[in-house]
């Protein structure tokens, strides 16, 4: 039998990270990029590698800013391929994507496979939330050691960088486990004294379908990394801590889990190549992010409340 054919474009530390998963998992893989490696066949032209490899399988890890012009060139060229785009799907809502390529595009938020928060979504089946506060924050010169966090994306506007899109996974969460936002309204910008031209720290609430008071508190601060998940529900308190992998209920911890690095990528590579629903981000869901990024900007903006539209 075959060996399933993928094709990565871009290779950056997410491309390489979903090349080696990806080979572990059977793939025959090739990458798309300026930067030749030599334990993998790699080319610059995207026509060239698409016509040569005829790919199944296609990830978009290149720079957020040119995922949607890198989506259409796909709906043209690799018309039956199944994609999945590193979050965020686009820098900003993209302009109708060809007809059926939507319903092959599956979005990178593999936070979603984190067994914390797969617990939690589990244990808040049976509960009511009254309110929620999903947090995430690391110091953005930690990031990358050894390289400038100035000359990375997520200094860069016109790469896609800033909190909103760099730790859009609170967002994606917050709109999985609490259903669609009615209103919200954002607080935040760039406050510190971190040289780059991107928002390093916003703070948003909104009331969602299945919770009155959803926060997020997302920025590039944080000289503790952090990241946690907390609940309150009219019979208990529950966090997912993500970073410490574990889930509690009023102050006890219930679960906890040792999953090495790159467990939360695996299995969501793994539910993409076999097309499984039910945890992986639609491309919909993707969407839907983006709809509230463009209504915290527009609550930035405007220093108000903003209202949900049908497409949120």
């Amino acid at each position: 039998m075959s060996q399933p054919r993928a094709l990565i474009i871009g290779l950056g530390s997410i491309g390489r990270r979903h090349q080696a998963l990806l080979t572990d998992l059977g793939c025959a893989v090739v990458a798309c990029t300026r930067h030749a490696q030599p334990d993998l066949p790699c080319y610059e032209d995207l026509d060239l590698a698409l016509r040569e490899n005829r790919p199944q399988f296609i990830v978009v890890a290149n720079p957020t800013a040119d995922h949607e012009a890198t989506l259409h060139r796909l709906a043209e060229l690799a018309p039956s391929a199944r994609v999945l785009v590193e979050k965020p799907l686009c820098s900003n809502i993209p302009t109708p994507l060809p007809t059926g390529l939507a319903e092959r595009i599956a979005v990178g938020y593999n936070l979603r496979f984190h067994p914390a928060v797969l617990a939690l979504r589990a244990a808040l089946r049976d509960e009511q939330p009254i309110s929620a506060q999903l947090y995430a924050g690391q110091h953005l010169p930690d990031w990358r050691p050894g390289r400038d966090y100035r000359s990375s994306y997520s200094a860069s506007a016109a790469q896609g960088g800033g909190v909103l899109r760099d730790l859009s996974h609170e967002l994606d969460l917050g709109l999985w486990l609490f259903g669609p936002w009615q209103r919200l309204v954002a607080h935040g910008g760039h406050f510190s004294g971190l040289d780059i031209e991107t928002e390093d720290t916003v703070g948003l609430w909104w009331q969602a379908a299945r919770c009155p008071k959803v926060g997020v508190e997302i920025n590039y601060l944080d000289r503790a990394p952090r990241r946690s998940i907390l609940v309150h529900t009219r019979r208990h308190t529950w966090e997912a801590d993500v970073l410490g992998s574990r889930l509690l209920r009023d102050g006890t911890v219930l679960e906890s889990w040792l999953p090495e690095r790159n467990a939360t990528y695996r299995d969501q590579d793994r539910a993409w190549l076999r097309n499984e629903p039910g945890v992986l981000c639609t491309f919909d869901e993707g969407l839907a992010v983006l709809h509230m990024i463009a209504a915290a900007e527009a609550s930035l903006r405007q220093a108000a409340w903003i209202r949900s539209s049908p497409l949120s």
